[in-house]
């Protein structure tokens, strides 16, 4: 009998131990977005990298036309001045619980040069924002 109560206080504390919960990464979570919409971006898929910002769910053709237009311009601009963006890595990103809101710090890797940093602010899970440094 007692080694059986032994086996069961065991197990109880092996649940216990098991059963903690697991943090969800928020910044994490949001570097990973702005890193995929940047890929997006530098693959050519310029619509998809369009609806990662935050932008009015209704927009007039011509404006998203116009939009993709500079999108296609800043890639081409991209690759004859620096030989392209070859790649977009994370270099950090922070989660402000208080304001739901997180800011994620890319690094665009171009063709002729070191990576250039990117800074992008991610507002509530949508995109917001972006400044380049």
């Amino acid at each position: 009998m007692k080694h059986l109560l032994y086996a069961f206080i065991f197990g109880c504390l092996l649940t216990v131990s098991c059963n903690k919960k697991n943090e969800i990464d928020h910044a994490a979570i949001a570097a990973e977005a702005a890193k995929h919409y940047y890929e997006n971006l530098i693959s050519g898929k310029h619509e998809l990298f369009m609806k990662g910002l935050n932008l009015p769910d209704k927009l007039p053709e011509s404006y998203k036309n116009q939009m993709i237009k500079n999108f296609e311009d800043f890639i081409k601009r991209q690759q004859k001045e620096h030989k392209g963006i070859k790649k977009v890595s994370v270099r950090s990103a922070q989660f402000l619980a208080k304001d739901s809101m997180a800011n994620a710090y890319l690094l665009l890797h171009y063709g002729d040069r070191p990576p250039n940093r990117l800074w992008y602010l991610c507002l509530r899970s949508t995109v917001c924002g972006i400044c380049v440094n």
